[in-house]
């Protein structure tokens, strides 16, 4: 009985296993039938584990957010998952980019970027440019750089942001949470020629160390086969609603940037300063020199104080005195960590040092006593908020008081009080908040000046003849009080001279045609062109097409000559009659017969003195045609005749 109840559990247990294994390859299949989407990070293995990437709690509770500081070590996109996100690019004439960000103030950073397929090339990449407050679109065609911008995005304000970007057919439009914030025409259609063999696809990487994105990333994803309002219905937006939602003015309470990410101004935004005792440009620029200047001081005491304690760990572990030699210790990092010794990797990883291993676990977070924890940015564990205090015992809040200034920064207070005989009553009982109007109007009257001309900028063009522009501002001080503006431009411009650009070559006219090979039966003329209308120059393409030409000519039938097949014996002459008949004359001198057939006639024989006999034999030799005499016998002196025909012999012989 026994032996059968566990026959009976394994046959169980396999028949669960193949079960589960047919629902994992359908679901396989399907995933692979239909992927449309591809979370960038996924198929880039971006996780906890990836060196430089620290793991943050972004707006969206169920997908990691990462902040990248080890650049070098972000890995590319798995090379099959790119081939198939080309070959979907190309078939969808475009793409559509879906991301949450959180990037950091003023900063410039690469969103995405395809790389290859040599050494140092780009082929595409998306910037959000802090500086200038644009989304930058910059693509390669035929080894030119080419920039598409869209302004005034406002993504690089340390504020999460929900953002749509669409690459498809000629458009590329910008979408904030439901908003669309800028579009452009596309002149060229530069995913057609997108590569993949070779290639790299990255998330965060810049092309250089200063255009690495700084700041957090969350669900960034590229998709296809939707369209771009599915898209935005999908993350709860209702495209009837007007772009209204999101008007600011001095009243507004609440900003909408998108569904799922939303930003709480409390009160009246302060107006923005109207002037100032100096140029403003030059006080901002003062103050982020100093700025830029603080960290860097920063970073270099902290990297000198790194080096430090390495150096003094490296002379403990191989110095003279040796007080680290054969103690467990554990390196992570750029640190050392004594045996047992327990330390926090980030938010919800804690670390401890056993025997020269590192072992690390999640953080377990203690319980709560409030009804509705919330995650605070950093930490791994839920935390009560100030608002879930109990407020046993207190009554409601009075209204909030006047403010104490009429402009610049004043103070706002409200109260409550508290019924001992119902509680102890735990927390403030008066709360005081900051309130601002308009700056204090200090100004007196004075006249406008020009601030210093900016720099010049780049040339409009990449090659031949543009133009640089240079501007300055009416601010150095601003008229005021009815001072009076600035004489003068703004604005300056110049001619530039890049390299000349490339010019393709085109065809010049066709030559006259030449006289035909034949002038009946059918003949061939030809023709020419050159490519100088005008000549390829300075790596322009050449000429397509053939430079020569060739036509029939003289297509007329010859007349028919009986002559032409030559029927008379070489030299005879033949006549030739319009009805192709002919007639062949005499045989040429030397031969005998009718013209057609003609033999050699034996001079020697037909005159038989013709050359000198010596014991009756005729020294004479016959040719074909005819003949010579020998050369006198010794002894003898005399001529040696040769000739053609029979007059020859009769006239010319040996004496």
């Amino acid at each position: 009985l026994f032996i059968g109840v566990m026959l009976e559990r394994k046959g169980l247990l396999w028949l669960a296993v193949l079960i589960t294994l047919w629902v994992s390859s359908n679901a396989q299949d399907g995933n692979k039938e239909e992927e449309t989407a591809f979370d960038l990070l996924q198929v880039s293995n971006i996780n906890r584990k990836t060196i430089g990437a620290k793991v943050f709690r972004g707006p969206d509770p169920t997908a990691p957010a990462y902040r990248f500081i080890r650049f070098d070590h972000i890995p590319p996109c798995r090379p099959e998952k790119l081939k198939k996100i080309v070959k979907l690019i190309q078939q969808n004439e475009g793409f559509i980019l879906s991301a949450t960000l959180r990037q950091d103030r003023q900063s410039r950073g690469t969103v995405l970027a395809l790389e290859g397929p040599g050494i140092g090339e780009r082929q595409f990449e998306i910037i959000s440019n802090g500086r200038a407050n644009t989304l930058d679109l910059i693509y390669w065609v035929d080894g030119f750089q080419n920039m598409i911008s869209l302004e005034d995005v406002d993504l690089a304000d340390s504020q999460w942001k929900n953002l749509t970007v669409q690459i498809t057919g000629e458009n590329y439009n910008l979408y904030v949470g439901c908003d669309l914030i800028d579009s452009f025409i596309l002149e060229e259609p530069f995913y057609e020629q997108l590569k993949a063999e070779n290639s790299r696809l990255y998330v965060a990487k810049g092309s250089t160390r200063e255009n690495h994105f700084r700041g957090l990333l969350q669900n960034i994803q590229l998709i296809f086969d939707t369209s771009i309002e599915d898209i935005l219905r999908k993350k709860g937006c209702q495209r009837s609603q007007s772009t209204e939602v999101n008007t600011i003015n001095e009243s507004t309470e609440i900003l909408h940037l998108s569904p799922a990410v939303t930003t709480e101004y409390v009160g009246e935004k302060p107006e923005k300063a109207e002037f100032c005792d100096r140029s403003c440009e030059e006080l901002g620029s003062m103050f982020t020199e100093l700025t830029g200047l603080r960290i860097v001081v920063n970073n270099l005491a902290d990297n000198l104080q790194k080096v430090s304690e390495e150096n003094q760990i490296m002379w403990e572990l191989i110095g003279p005195n040796k007080t680290l030699k054969n103690q467990p210790v554990c390196w992570q990092d750029g640190r050392v960590f004594a045996d047992n010794e327990s330390w926090i990797v980030d938010s919800c990883t804690k670390c401890i040092c056993q025997d020269s291993k590192i072992v690390c676990n999640q953080i377990t977070c203690p319980a709560v006593s409030c009804a509705d924890p919330a995650f605070v940015e950093g930490e791994c564990c839920p935390v009560c908020s100030h608002s879930d205090i109990s407020e046993e015992g207190w009554s409601p809040w009075s209204d909030w008081t006047k403010c104490s200034v009429t402009c610049g920064s004043g103070t706002q207070m409200r109260g409550r009080s508290c019924d001992v005989t119902r509680s102890a009553c735990t927390g403030p009982h008066i709360q005081t908040r900051m309130c601002s109007f308009k700056k204090c109007d200090h100004r007196i009257r004075q006249d406008g000046g020009w601030s210093h001309w900016s720099p010049w900028s780049s040339c409009s063009v990449t090659c031949g003849v543009g133009n640089i522009t240079r501007i300055r501002l009416c601010n150095s001080p601003i008229p005021q009080m009815g001072g009076k503006n600035c004489v003068g431009n703004g604005r300056e411009t110049e001619k530039c001279e890049k390299v000349p650009c490339p010019v393709n070559g085109q065809w010049g006219p066709w030559s006259p045609w030449s006289a035909c090979t034949v002038t009946c039966g059918g003949g061939i003329r030809e023709r020419s062109r050159l490519c100088n209308s005008p000549e390829p120059q300075y790596g322009g393409k050449p000429c397509v097409g053939d430079s020569r030409q060739h036509d029939m000519c003289n297509k007329k039938d010859c007349p028919i000559d009986g002559c032409l097949s030559n029927p008379c014996f070489p030299g005879a002459e033949c006549n030739s009659y319009p009805d192709g008949s002919w007639s062949c004359g005499a045989c040429p001198t030397g031969y005998l017969g009718n013209g057609t057939v003609c033999e050699d006639l034996d001079e020697c024989i037909a005159v038989s003195d013709v050359c000198f006999k010596v014991n009756q034999v005729h020294r004479c030799v016959n040719t074909n045609p005819g003949f010579h005499c020998l050369p006198c016998p010794p002894r003898y002196k005399g001529s040696q005749p040769y000739g053609v025909g029979l007059e020859v012999a009769k006239t010319e012989k040996q004496v």
